[in-house]
């Protein structure tokens, strides 16, 4: 029951706030159109990504509790001198992330466990293909909103409506009330095996180097594989890029009805150093529960595993995350674990 009401809480807080994720180009891939050809092509699409920790199938309700978003994507070729297929791609997401402690139906503040927390937020990105084909750069920019009300309101009725308990310390959320906040996000993105040259049971790697200042400061390095029948481009799919949801990038390519669906497995792991995260420290307006600086987990391994498969226009991507801990203090001293479920559809 609890799963439900967190996964029917998504989706109402999607519609009452908004929107994540991408999708992404036809790949210039064998028998398929030429490189001018494809450069011709503007190609548009959307995702929707919901997450809940117990969609892990872990027996939790905490930490990154739930959340998601709605994604809109353009992608559009770009001169290049040596007439290769030089993509670049935007995107305009819409989110939704919330965080709760380990208990959620006491009223008053929970000191030393995460505080609630949660952000809705907007954010545009873009992500180019280098000369080569074998580098991409990705970046972002999130202007978002702390402490409103709208997610408090939409998890109580849904709580209400099914009979689960209620979620009663919102009231010491992180600037509750209201504060807005901002982050940017580069990253640097290589391919690490020849696309060209890489056989059906060989896996595609690539190394991401990523940074972001705002509401999460942070520096990272990770890597991820993916391995099965793959046809879209390296570049298209990034879940390493995402920092609890999905990152704004595009995922769906456009299959000719001749082509078998793709299909394949994925995973990856990072490793980040954190100098601050608003969603536990606050920021400027007084928070109720909050962690100092000094408690905050300043290094931090991610790891996620998964499994997508595209057929013609459309994607599904399911994907389970853990990460290590987040602050130093208890009972809130303990790893993080959740999953995603993404609907992708090119148009």
């Amino acid at each position: 029951m609890k799963m439900f009401s967190q996964g029917v809480l998504a989706l109402v807080a999607l519609t009452a706030a908004g929107a994540t994720l991408a999708r992404e180009v036809t790949a210039a891939r064998d028998g398929e159109t030429s490189s001018l050809e494809q450069a011709s092509l503007t190609e548009r699409g959307y995702s929707l990504q919901i997450d809940n920790d117990l969609f892990s199938g872990a027996s939790r309700d905490e930490d990154y509790s739930w959340g998601g978003a709605f994604t809109y994507e353009w992608l559009t070729p770009r001169e290049s001198d040596s007439r290769e297929f030089a993509p670049e791609q935007q995107a305009t997401q819409i989110g939704i992330l919330a965080m709760t402690p380990q208990t959620i139906d006491a009223s008053e503040p929970l000191y030393g466990d995460r505080p609630f927390a949660n952000l809705i937020f907007v954010t545009s990105s873009q992500l180019r293909v280098l000369e080569g084909g074998e580098r991409a750069r990705f970046s972002s920019f999130t202007f978002g909103m702390l402490g409103l009300h709208a997610a408090v309101e939409a998890q109580r009725f849904v709580h209400r409506a099914l009979g689960d308990e209620m979620p009663e310390g919102w009231d010491h959320q992180i600037s509750a009330g209201g504060e807005p906040t901002a982050r940017y996000v580069q990253a640097e993105q290589w391919l690490l095996t020849d696309s060209r040259e890489r056989g059906a049971d060989e896996p595609e790697i690539k190394l991401t180097l990523q940074g972001g200042a705002g509401f999460i400061t942070e520096g990272s390095v990770g890597l991820s594989a993916r391995w099965g029948r793959i046809q879209s481009p390296w570049w298209s799919f990034d879940p390493e890029l995402g920092d609890y949801t999905s990152a704004p990038v595009a995922p769906v390519a456009r299959f000719s009805s001749r082509s078998p669906a793709e299909i394949f497995a994925f995973a990856g792991v990072r490793l980040k150093a954190r100098a601050y995260n608003a969603l536990l420290q606050g920021q400027f307006r007084h928070s109720d529960v909050h962690v100092q600086g000094d408690d905050l987990a300043h290094l931090q391994a991610e790891a996620w595993a998964g499994v997508a498969t595209a057929w013609s226009e459309y994607r599904i991507t399911y994907a389970v995350h853990y990460a290590s801990r987040e602050m130093m203090l208890e009972p809130g001293d303990r790893s993080i674990i959740w999953a995603g479920i993404n609907f992708e559809k090119t148009l």
